[in-house]
């Protein structure tokens, strides 16, 4: 199972929506993220993101990191091998990371308003929307049993791999003192969902073996 920590939400913003459908949003990561921070700071594919809705103090969107895409700034300054480490990339050629973008793509599965609906959002999204670490609080509630059902469903909807939920599903267990009911209770649900997808399904769940 991976060993990852449990940390307090950032309180500064990872990102703006650059792109929004009205079920999938792409935010584009501040600069001071690139190119490796963001894993450090608890993201990673198959985290959970709130975005704040720009127009109305009270709403946010929930979605499910579903790719990270490091990429070039524009279609001129496209990157090269150049043989240096990450290191002496810093050191030697700082101006590289100047034209480098990183980018979240985001699948919406809930919303909050008065309270928390494990829905797609009922307002849309709008592009320059700040995107933020959920709270420990926000995560536990997204991922109890309804959550995790809506997460699960949202995953096959979007076909997505049911490994995508493994680090997810991990802090979950870690965050509830690692009670094996709730892990018993994720796996079931992959299970049901991913019949179809037997060997992607047994990886997963081996993933999430607590041995």
């Amino acid at each position: 199972m991976p060993k990852l920590t449990t940390r307090k939400a950032l309180a500064k913003p990872l990102g703006e929506v650059v792109f929004s459908d009205g079920t999938v949003v792409t935010a584009q990561c501040y600069k001071e993220d690139v190119p490796y921070k963001l894993y450090n700071q608890g993201i990673f594919q198959g985290a959970i993101v709130r975005i704040d809705s720009s127009y109305d103090v009270s709403f946010s969107a929930f979605g499910l990191v579903s790719k990270i895409c490091n990429t070039s700034l524009d279609n001129i300054h496209k990157p090269s091998a150049l043989g240096l480490s990450f290191s002496e990339l810093e050191q030697l050629q700082p101006q590289v990371y100047e034209l480098l973008k990183k980018e979240l793509q985001i699948c919406l599965f809930a919303y909050k308003g008065e309270e928390t609906i494990n829905h797609k959002p009922s307002k849309p999204i709008m592009i320059h929307d700040i995107v933020y670490e959920v709270t420990e609080e926000e995560f536990l509630n997204l991922t109890s049993d309804e959550g995790l059902s809506n997460l699960v469903n949202v995953t096959k909807k979007h076909q997505l791999k049911p490994d995508l939920l493994v680090d997810l599903i991990s802090l979950a267990y870690k965050l509830r003192d690692k009670n094996y009911d709730y892990l018993v209770m994720a796996g079931k649900k992959l299970s049901l969902s991913f019949c179809d997808e037997v060997e992607l399904l047994v990886q997963a769940l081996r993933q999430l073996s607590p041995t």
